[in-house]
């Protein structure tokens, strides 16, 4: 019998655009997010993401997202790498990390929350079996976020 591997980083390649920049040269803050969806889409496959199309009823939707941006990321023509893996599995929602870097540098870290959505039903479904084994074959370490505070009440 083969011995599984586990697999928890998977590295997409992102190019860049030149109109991802802003005045200031760097890439846009919802550029980044654009990169972190072309790395979602291209690391989850056709078995996620086409579902949909083939008949199933099934989406995957974006829930709740959230960027730290560490470094400026500025226009190059190599693709920029992206780490993803699994922080969280739920029932029927998990969340992907991600690590926009290159040249050991982060640019940025980023988690996004993700659910399996009946669209035909109109509410959420629970991840499948074979959904669930991809999943915990990404898990990896939860986002250690940088400058997360506590966070308090706003003043009144």
């Amino acid at each position: 019998m083969r011995e599984h591997v586990r697999v928890p980083r998977q590295r997409v390649l992102v190019p860049l655009r030149w109109s991802d920049t802003d005045v200031y040269g760097h890439v846009n803050n919802v550029m980044i997010l654009r990169l972190l969806e072309e790395a979602r889409v291209a690391a989850l496959g056709e078995d996620w993401l086409n579902s949909a199309q083939q008949g199933s009823g099934t989406a995957l939707l974006v829930a709740r997202q959230e960027v730290e941006y560490l470094a400026p990321l500025t226009y190059q023509v190599a693709p920029v790498p992206i780490d993803l893996w699994v922080t969280r599995i739920g029932a029927s929602d998990f969340e992907l990390g991600y690590e926009v870097l290159d040249e050991g540098v982060i640019y940025a870290r980023a988690e996004t929350t993700l659910f399996t959505f009946d669209q035909v039903g109109q509410r959420p479904r629970r991840l499948t079996e074979p959904e669930r084994k991809q999943l915990l074959d990404w898990a990896g370490d939860p986002i250690r976020w940088r400058r997360r505070r506590e966070k308090t009440a706003a003043p009144r």
